[in-house]
């Protein structure tokens, strides 16, 4: 398992340093929140294999990264270019070996933390264990992205339009004589058959086609980006 991302960073590097941070403030504060000595060396260990396997991670990926260059070296080189070395490794197992199960660990270990009764913001502050909000797009930035599918007899086609969590969406058409933009449908999934009246029946004829998102029948965000479609009879 891994803890939440609301609370817990995504990269390894990321999570090394907040490893060490939680660590570092946990400790002194262990015995006041409820936790006993054993305890408190656990997670430590457990920190301490992490560091170690994240900076031997880094190295890897430096190691990896020299012995490219030197198999380049070695086999797209110039003869008579300098002679390529082989770069150096030692990389070493982690300093406790600790049993499967530190993530896990942990965030029992933080869920403990929070409902412990000397547990204050201040300390989930300092330990980063405070929830982050998820924020989103406000509903004004809102701007769907549709897709026309070609022109079938009847004047109709099929659109799909990426509702970024409304619940409906109308459909627009303009015609190439006009500026203006009329309704043409309202939907509520995908895809969306369309049926335009022609101006001259009988003939195909292209329109500009767009999609406005709706919420409880109100329009919402921008509209999206039109795109042309040739209905034809």
């Amino acid at each position: 398992m891994i803890p939440s991302k609301h609370w817990f960073p995504g990269s390894l590097q990321e999570r090394a340093a907040w490893f060490q941070n939680f660590v570092t403030v946990f400790a002194p504060l262990a015995a006041s929140l409820g936790f006993t000595p054993a305890e408190v060396t656990t997670i430590t260990q457990d920190n301490g294999d992490f560091q170690s396997i994240a900076a031997t991670t880094v190295a890897l990926d430096t190691f990896a990264a020299a012995v490219r260059e030197y198999r380049i070296n070695l086999t797209e080189g110039k003869i008579g270019d300098p002679q390529p070395v082989f770069p150096a490794g030692s990389f070493t197992a982690p300093p406790n070996n600790g049993p499967a199960g530190v993530f896990e660990r942990l965030d029992d270990l933080v869920k403990r933390i929070r409902v412990a009764p000397a547990y204050t913001l201040e300390t989930g502050a300092a330990l980063g264990i405070i929830p982050s909000t998820p924020t989103g797009p406000l509903p004004g930035d809102l701007k769907p992205v549709i897709k026309a599918s070609e022109s079938f007899s009847g004047y109709k086609f099929n659109l799909d339009v990426t509702r970024l969590g409304m619940s409906a969406f109308k459909v627009q058409i303009q015609r190439s004589d006009s500026s203006d933009w009329t309704d043409a449908a309202f939907a509520t999934a995908n895809p969306c058959e369309i049926t335009v009246s022609p101006t001259t029946p009988g003939q195909p004829e292209r329109i500009l086609v767009r999609a406005i998102l709706l919420s409880k029948n109100e329009p919402v965000g921008q509209p999206s980006d039109p795109t042309f479609v040739t209905v034809n009879p």
